[in-house]
């Protein structure tokens, strides 16, 4: 009798194949087979760079949305209706989708209902959305479980809340949204409006913020964390870095030597990420 091979059955892996505010994509799975988070670019690149990491689509067995912005979803359409990827978000994001007029036509047969808090199990990826918070209804991070790993996927939040923070402190892996270096933001071009928009409690994690909560947070099981989300005209991976390492000096707390800090490049996909093992 033939034997289905698991999914995801050596290495929990992940990859950003664009990160910021031009468009958001993450693979999480192994060499053959994974989900991605968000489809914000377009699906001629998912399809070209996943077939550079190995599983192509044909291996994406759902794609998880964070909330119904643009950069999040642009190859929604395409994905679902072409390549028949099932996807998997809240209701009230859902509603978002179809609503916006460069989704409304997504295939809805392809639409599976997540409700927060509750696990769900793909392949042996065990996952858990919770809410974030941000100026989209719903707006969602992800929680994986995989090879003894847990991951999170904080993007897109104003402020980091009590769910946010419960996962992310559970986690050895952690992306994290580092969006914007206040000088920056206040001394730049965008109007007042935008920039209170980027600054308030549903907008975005400034270079700071996010650095202080790492670092009130950190401890040596740690294995990665990744700066994701930066702003093209409102940071630099240069900055976002030595705000993060300035803070930890600041504190008198010396990353781990195995600790892995990066900032995710935005506009290309990043390095792949092997997460497999048990933590000791």
């Amino acid at each position: 009798m033939e034997i289905t091979p698991t999914l995801f059955p050596v290495d929990l892996q992940l990859c950003s194949l664009a990160s910021g505010s031009s468009g958001n994509c993450y693979y999480v799975g192994s060499s053959s087979e994974g989900v991605l988070v968000d489809c914000g670019i377009s699906a001629r690149r998912i399809r070209k760079m996943l077939e550079e990491l190995g599983p192509g689509l044909p291996g994406i067995k759902a794609i998880l949305i964070t909330h119904n912005h643009i950069d999040h979803i642009s190859a929604l359409t395409r994905l679902t209706k072409k390549h028949r990827i099932p996807v998997y978000c809240t209701e009230g994001t859902w509603k978002g989708i179809m609503r916006n007029r460069m989704t409304f036509d997504a295939d809805p047969l392809m639409y599976h209902p997540l409700k927060y808090f509750e696990p769900l199990q793909i392949g042996a990826l065990r996952i858990e959305a919770f809410p974030v918070s941000h100026d989209a209804h719903e707006a969602t991070g992800y929680h994986f479980r995989a090879s003894g790993r847990n991951l999170t996927i904080a993007t897109d939040l104003g402020v980091i809340g009590d769910h946010a923070a419960h996962y992310l402190k559970n986690s050895d892996v952690m992306v994290i949204e580092s969006n914007y270096d206040e000088e920056m933001l206040f001394t730049g071009h965008y109007p007042e409006h935008l920039k209170q928009r980027v600054h308030g409690s549903m907008g975005h994690m400034c270079n700071a913020h996010t650095a202080e909560f790492l670092a009130d947070n950190y401890h040596s099981g740690i294995s990665h964390i990744l700066l994701c989300h930066l702003s093209a005209e409102n940071n630099t991976p240069e900055i976002a870095l030595q705000t993060f390492h300035n803070t930890f000096k600041n504190k008198g707390i010396q990353l781990h030597a195995n600790t892995i800090v990066k900032a995710l490049p935005r506009g290309n996909r990043s390095e792949v990420f092997v997460l497999s093992g048990e933590q000791s």
